[in-house]
């Protein structure tokens, strides 16, 4: 017997809603266990190579580095080993909070060290008659810590344009709410520290607010004989209207047409070494043949390529 054309409809529906077959089925089956399968052995992969590059190692930095940088007792740290992607993920939260502390910042400065840092204030006074508008560079706000607080004369150290020094603190200040005041949010810490047990560099970037600290990140570098410091730390461009003032090879910094700014560095840690890649030549300070315009690039050629932590930072953020 012929079924009529609205049964005929009826039992091609009860078809197309009758689910897959059982061919479908293991077709599925199979592939779904062929990328679980493959998923597994990449982690596994994964899991086993940054075991082999991922090598904890106990640091001989001294008790007074120890004391400074974490105020703990004893003379030893335990680290990973670069490159470590471990620990390039807490940079990246090192570097989120900075970013942060620059958005609320009112100004930004820059001081270059030598040594450790042992003094990190939490408000600076302004002396008689001294507008805080009046600090537009690294240099004049460290000379006026020098007079407010004589201590800190032994801490930080002159510099204009590239900072050669191996350390630095990076000031971030905020409103205080008083007018013979300078609050202080929050200050980071770059030491680059050469180590004999074993044979190479710490590196560490270190937060502190209320002199207390609150986040760091830091890894060591095995020595790779390559003997090149990770300078400079940072670079101020200060405004193009001071090359009213000729200052020789120091107005090739003078490149800010509104607003000065600073470039600074941090090391990284997935970075198999602080060693540049490649060989610059020797720094050659030559204004632009074309337009005449400052060149500061020579000052800091030898950083490119050997972070992925950069930073162009505004001296007054918030203007």
């Amino acid at each position: 017997m012929k079924l009529s054309l609205h049964s005929a409809r009826q039992l091609s529906s009860l078809r197309s809603n009758s689910g897959f077959s059982l061919v479908e089925v293991m077709v599925a089956s199979t592939i779904a266990a062929s990328v679980l399968t493959g998923a597994a052995l990449a982690f596994n992969a994964i899991g086993m190579n940054q075991r082999k590059i991922s090598t904890i190692v106990s640091i001989e930095i001294g008790e007074s580095s120890a004391k400074s940088y974490y105020d703990i007792s004893g003379s030893t740290v335990n680290t990973y080993k670069a490159p470590s992607y471990g620990r390039a993920a807490r940079a990246d939260r090192v570097r989120s909070r900075f970013w942060d502390d620059v958005s609320h910042a009112s100004a930004v400065f820059c001081l270059a060290r030598d040594g450790l840092n042992s003094f990190r204030p939490v408000y600076i006074p302004l002396s008689d008659g001294v507008d805080g508008r009046s600090l537009d560079s690294s240099e004049s706000f460290r000379v006026h810590l020098s007079k407010v607080m004589s201590q800190s004369s032994s801490v930080y150290k002159s510099w204009r344009g590239s900072s050669s020094f191996n350390n630095g603190s990076i000031f971030i200040l905020q409103p205080s709410g008083f007018s013979d005041f300078l609050a202080v949010r929050a200050i980071y810490d770059i030491d680059i520290q050469s180590t004999v047990k074993p044979l190479g560099t710490y590196a560490s970037v270190k937060r502190y607010s209320w002199n207390v600290l609150t986040d760091y990140y830091d890894v060591f570098y095995p020595d790779d004989e390559k003997g090149v410091p990770f300078q400079p730390l940072f670079v101020f461009h200060e405004k193009r209207t001071r090359l009213i003032h000729n200052e020789g090879t120091m107005d090739n910094f003078k490149t800010a047409s509104d607003m000065p700014f600073y470039f600074i560095w941090w090391p990284d840690p997935a970075a198999s070494s602080l060693g540049r890649l490649n060989p610059v030549s020797e720094p050659s300070f030559v204004r632009s043949s074309e337009f005449e315009l400052p060149n500061p690039l020579p000052a800091y050629s030898d950083m490119a390529g050997r972070t992925n932590y950069f930073f162009t930072v505004p001296l007054y953020p918030s203007m």
